[in-house]
Parts: C-alpha cells; sequence; structure tokens
C-alpha cells in the first residue's frame, strides 16, 4: 500500500493512503518514537522525551518512494519513518499480535473431542508446536500425547514453551493419594469443577497435567469452559454475572506452613469486554465478608453460578492414560475428576504451571521463524 497524499497540520500530519484510509500521526509521537533513537542492539528507546518541546513541529519533511522523510529541530540527520512501519504503528490501533487468538466457546456436545498434538512432532517440528500453542488459546485446552516412561516427561513439553511457575506446592505437584494431605487434590476423593489457586497474587496461568500412571477404577478427568458458563450467565441473568464481576472475594489456602490470602472477584472481563479471568472454587474461597446488604445477593447469585456450573451439559469427561498430558487455562478451563478406588491400582499424575505470557512470547518467537521475519 503507497502514500496517497500527506498533509502537515498544526501539531501533526495527516496521511491519506491509496485504499482511501486516512490516519494522524502528531509530531510529539512522530518524534518519540524516532527509528533513530533506538539502541541498534537491543532496540530499546534511548531518546529523552523532557529534551523537546511537546509542541515541537519539523523544520521540513518530504516523500520518497517507500518512507517519510523529516528534519526536526536540533537534530543534524533526518528522521526516517518507512511506509510499512507507519502502517503497523498507525495511533489508534494496537500493534498487530499473533498471540491473540479469537476464543472458541464450548460444552459437552461442541467439544467432542479434546485436539490433541503428537509430542515428538511437536519437538522437530516448529509449525506444529505453533499450531498446537494456538489450539490452546482458541480452545483452552488440549492433550500432547506420545510422551515418555518417565515421570519427568512433561517438563521437556514445558521447556519448549517457557518457565515454571513455582507456587508452595513447589515447581511441579504430585497428584497421588497420600496420608495427611494438605490439599484434596491428593486424596481419592471426587473434585468438583474448579480453578487452581485464586488465593495467589497472580492466577496460575496454563496447567500442565501428565498422566504417568493410571490403572485405578475411576477417577476421570472432567472439564468445563468457564467462558462458555460466563457468556450464558451473562446472556440468562446479567444482574447475577455484574454482581460477580464486582464483588471482591477472599481466598485462602493455608496449612501448618503457608497461609496466602487475596480477594478478587470471580469474573473478570478486559476493557474491551472480552473476558480475561473466571475463577471458581469453593473449597477455598474464604469466609465472605461483605457487608450484610450485598450478602444475600452475592449468595442467591453465587448458588446458581455453583448449579449452573453443576450443569451437565458443560462438562466433558476423559479418562487420562500414561502417556498422555493435558494442557489447560486454569484462568478459563474449570477442571476436576471423578472418584477413585485408591485401592484398585496405581494413580500418578504429575503437573506444573506455566504463565499465560510465556506461551504467548513463544507463539510470537515461532510466528517470526514461520514468516522469517527479523526481530528487530
Amino acid at each position: 500500500m503507497n502514500i496517497a497524499d500527506v498533509t502537515r497540520g498544526e501539531r501533526s500530519f495527516t496521511i491519506s493512503w491509496d485504499d482511501q484510509s486516512v490516519a494522524e500521526f502528531p509530531f510529539i509521537w512522530l518524534r518519540d518514537n524516532d527509528p533513530d533513537e533506538l539502541h541498534p542492539d537491543t532496540c530499546e528507546r534511548v531518546f529523552d522525551l523532557t529534551s523537546v518541546d511537546l509542541e515541537i513541529r519539523p523544520d521540513a519533511f518530504a516523500l520518497e518512494s517507500d518512507a517519510l522523510v523529516v528534519n526536526w529541530p536540533q537534530k543534524d540527520a533526518p528522521s526516517v519513518y518507512s511506509l510499512d512501519w507507519l502502517q503497523l504503528h498507525r495511533p489508534g490501533g494496537a500493534r498487530f499480535d499473533p498471540a491473540i487468538v479469537a476464543r472458541t466457546l464450548w460444552e459437552r456436545e461442541s467439544l467432542t473431542q479434546i485436539p490433541r498434538f503428537e509430542m515428538t512432532q511437536c519437538f522437530e517440528q516448529p509449525v506444529v508446536l505453533r499450531n498446537a500453542l494456538l489450539t490452546l488459546k482458541r480452545f483452552g485446552i488440549l492433550i500432547i500425547d506420545g510422551l515418555s516412561d518417565s515421570a519427568d516427561a512433561s517438563r521437556d513439553f514445558g521447556d519448549l514453551v517457557g518457565f515454571r511457575r513455582r507456587t508452595n506446592f513447589g515447581d511441579t505437584f504430585e497428584v497421588i493419594s497420600k496420608p495427611a494431605p494438605n490439599n484434596l487434590a491428593y486424596t481419592s476423593l471426587a473434585l468438583p469443577l474448579h480453578t487452581d489457586l485464586p488465593n495467589q497474587e497472580i492466577i496460575p496461568g496454563y496447567q500442565l497435567l501428565h498422566c504417568y500412571r493410571n490403572t485405578c477404577t475411576g477417577g476421570e478427568s472432567v472439564f468445563a469452559d468457564g467462558f462458555r458458563i460466563c457468556a450464558d450467565l451473562k446472556k440468562d441473568a446479567a444482574a447475577d454475572f455484574e454482581l460477580l464481576s464486582q464483588v471482591q472475594v477472599p481466598w485462602r489456602f493455608h496449612d501448618q506452613n503457608h497461609d496466602i490470602r487475596r480477594r478478587r472477584p470471580i469474573i473478570c472481563q478486559r476493557e474491551d469486554g472480552q473476558m480475561d479471568y473466571f475463577v471458581f472454587n469453593a473449597h477455598i474461597a474464604d469466609v465472605p465478608d461483605m457487608h450484610v446488604e450485598l450478602m444475600y445477593d452475592y449468595y442467591a447469585a453465587y448458588q446458581s453460578l455453583m448449579r449452573r456450573i453443576r450443569d451437565p451439559q458443560y462438562a466433558i469427561r476423559h479418562a487420562l492414560v500414561p502417556g498422555e498430558m493435558v494442557v489447560f487455562d486454569n484462568s478459563r478451563v474449570l477442571h476436576g475428576r471423578m472418584a477413585f478406588d485408591a485401592e484398585s491400582g496405581e494413580r500418578h499424575l504429575r503437573g506444573y504451571y506455566i504463565e499465560r505470557n510465556e506461551l504467548d512470547d513463544r507463539i510470537r518467537v515461532l510466528d517470526r521463524e514461520e514468516t522469517a521475519c527479523p526481530w528487530k
């Protein structure tokens, strides 16, 4: 796309492209983002904004074949803004981000099979890994299969993506039935659908749960798309949705060595109206402490949400087998399990967390490699 016209105003250039689109570029914005004022190796800004007047105006400018060239006061060399750069950074629109993926909301009937990718292919083919991570962003869940017969096999996949998040349970945790547990996951009881660790300052992003051994009777994993549940709640009971988006709920995990607390709403939307997170964990929700006048409405909305979460239309089940690892967005997808008979065999899952920004970082780098785009 080419520039059709450049008009100089009092505080900005107005640029018209040959597709009839028009964009305004403030002078101070152009000066602050001068490509010449970036470190040549790190591409970090080295320009000092306090060194110029906010009402700065160019001494001269020219439109060349592939760039806008501007002469600024007190700058020896002209600044060159390529047409591609101007297109990419038009004010008023966010930079293209390959890690932003349109979500597909699902329930039991619409997601008949959890998306699946093979471990070796993810290692050997970057394009497969990229597609797997994009699929994970889209659905919030996938299965990686073909893991080697090792308790540490899941770490290899995680190392392809990013750093493991350390919590009070360590950088990995063993999901086994054991005596004197400090979490219901370490029992053979059924676990209702829930979010892990909403009591943390930052909710763990993606959970990776590797099935190492599973010969027990029962224990099927259960998953539900919390964003689908929220969308239906907003449609059917808008007042409940708004209340659960506003009330600060106290969450708390405590045992002999820890007492970790955080307040946050169950539902959080971004400024653009898209869901940011949905958290639900009835077991570590602390004693509600909102004003009594609000408490009755809160309990009505909370109980209604809980019943909706338990509606069979949302939940899918999957019996994990050794060599499979389920990966899901802990701030979107609720997870749980059916009860199992600990005397009927061995059940050993190993899990850990990777933050959402780590996964997004990996997608962007893989996209750059796929399109042969230099990082600068």
